[in-house]
């Protein structure tokens, strides 16, 4: 091999394998000192690409799990205080009945009937949480949302619970005293209560008459509430098409707005827009600001609440509202009896938190729910019932049994409330159990790509610093090569 002192290719290979050594150990020492294999984009572009995607993906779980901690607590908060009110419905039904077996005097039980209001409305009050109150019913100074909706993915998605009213007027309890009227419908004139098109039976219910209803507020709300006996939604054949289109309709701020129902109770209104919560609530906004909403009771009957944008007060809350319930009589044949139809209306107008009975000879008794019984056989009567065939008579009684009937529609209504809590609490659970499984498993697919082996990494190490000090000292050697060629010139 030739020597020369231009080019010492020992040296520049000893130099290459060093630089080699040295770029290897720098990787090394940065995966033992981060802890990744792939910390950035120079170490794998298509690796880091996704573990960046995957980290983003980590990052949007965990807002919304904060998410659905904070709609947590909220029903939580909610949970408890319906149960305190429940537990002072319980109170309130024992009360009565003790009342009317041992003869209690009216003055004081009118006394604990009115403590326990004040209970519920105090219990009501407590159950905000960071300005969100589910049983409010209505905001105010205190309380921003009665609702609560919180992403329950990285889609965008929206887990969403609209809240109820759980006052005391909210439960139909206003003014809950021996004083209380009801009303009793006598249907024995009655001979068919099955109507057609725009004739279906329909019984009416207001919980103010016409004169107080101007004076109405979002806490006291002047409702109409019309329970239409007809066929399945959508079968023109008994009057659901049109008879729940109608009614809708009259309760709208342009009463000759059309309204279409469909077989499965949607609603094509010209111009609105419509969207569905995951609590099975449907919202319609028309271009005109009024809104209607939709849902099934606990039977599957349609509710649709319609509020006049007009009718609201300074915080968006409905000072009046019109109900339209549309009572599913489809499982009735032509040879079911009056009575039949009868208790399928009883069961809509318990949903709907009213207390109603039906006696043996078909007389239906009505409590509860505000309802404005003095005024039921007014001129214009907050209580009717039309369309059906033959006659029927309504009128007002009173007593320990009417008010019964009235706690006993509040405790229904209650019921149904804290079911819809209880609900969406495990709904919240399982979604939050959901996303942090998804988290964890992201995290761990994020690991696997870019974590280091730290016992191969140190292993690595180890043998790089030896190869490192190698290197450098045949560099050393090579480099001498060139003074070893002065021996050949010395005499």
């Amino acid at each position: 091999m030739s020597m020369s002192i231009n080019t010492n290719t020992a040296a520049m290979s000893a130099l290459q394998v060093l630089n080699q050594t040295t770029d290897q150990l720098s990787k090394t020492q940065n995966a033992v000192s981060t802890g990744k294999s792939v910390s950035s984009a120079s170490d794998s572009p298509a690796i880091y690409a996704i573990s960046q995607t995957m980290n983003s993906q980590i990052s949007a779980l965990s807002g919304v799990s904060t998410g659905l901690q904070f709609a947590g607590q909220v029903l939580s908060t909610a949970t408890k205080q319906a149960s305190s009110i429940s537990g002072v419905l319980s109170s309130m039904s024992e009360t009565v009945t003790n009342a009317a077996n041992n003869g209690e005097n009216q003055d004081t039980l009118n006394s604990q009937l009115s403590s326990y209001l004040s209970q519920i409305d105090v219990a009501t009050s407590n159950s905000t949480f960071q300005g969100v109150n589910l049983l409010s019913g209505s905001t105010s100074n205190s309380v921003k949302y009665t609702q609560i909706s919180a992403a329950q993915d990285i889609n965008g998605n929206l887990f969403t619970l609209n809240g109820a009213d759980a006052t005391s007027t909210g439960l139909g309890l206003q003014g809950l005293s021996t004083d209380m009227k009801g009303v009793t419908i006598s249907t024995s004139g009655i001979t068919a209560l099955a109507g057609t098109g725009a004739t279906a039976t329909t019984l009416t219910l207001k919980n103010q008459s016409s004169a107080d209803s101007a004076n109405a507020t979002a806490s006291n709300p002047a409702i109409t509430t019309s329970f239409v006996l007809d066929s399945k939604p959508g079968d023109a054949t008994n009057g659901a098409a049109t008879s729940i289109g109608t009614a809708i309709a009259a309760g709208l701020t342009d009463n000759t707005t059309s309204v279409t129902v469909g077989s499965n109770g949607a609603l094509t209104i010209t111009g609105a827009t419509s969207k569905t919560a995951s609590d099975g609530t449907t919202t319609y906004s028309l271009t005109n600001g009024d809104s209607i909403t939709a849902k099934a009771d606990a039977s599957g009957n349609m509710t649709y609440n319609i509020a006049k944008v007009g009718d609201l007060d300074a915080n968006g809350n409905a000072k009046t509202l019109t109900q339209v319930v549309d009572v599913d009589v489809s499982g009735a044949s032509s040879t079911t009896t009056k009575n039949d139809q009868l208790s399928t209306l009883v069961t809509a107008l318990g949903n709907a938190g009213y207390g109603a009975q039906m006696a043996n000879d078909g007389t239906l008794t009505i409590a509860g729910g505000n309802l404005d019984a003095a005024d039921a056989t007014a001129t214009t009567p907050s209580v009717s019932l039309t369309n059906a065939t033959g006659t029927s008579t309504v009128a007002t009684t009173s007593g320990t049994d009417v008010v019964q009937l009235a706690v006993t529609g509040a405790i229904n209504k209650m019921s149904r409330i804290s079911s819809s809590i209880g609900v969406a609490s495990n709904t919240v659970t399982q979604l939050q159990t959901s996303n942090s499984t998804l988290s964890d498993a992201l995290t761990t697919g994020v690991g696997a790509l870019t974590d280091a082996d730290l016992a191969a990494e140190s292993a690595k190490l180890t043998s790089l610093q030896t190869k490192q000090q190698l290197a450098i000292q045949s560099l050393s050697i090579a480099n001498s090569q060139s003074s070893n060629i002065m021996s050949l010139f010395r005499g």
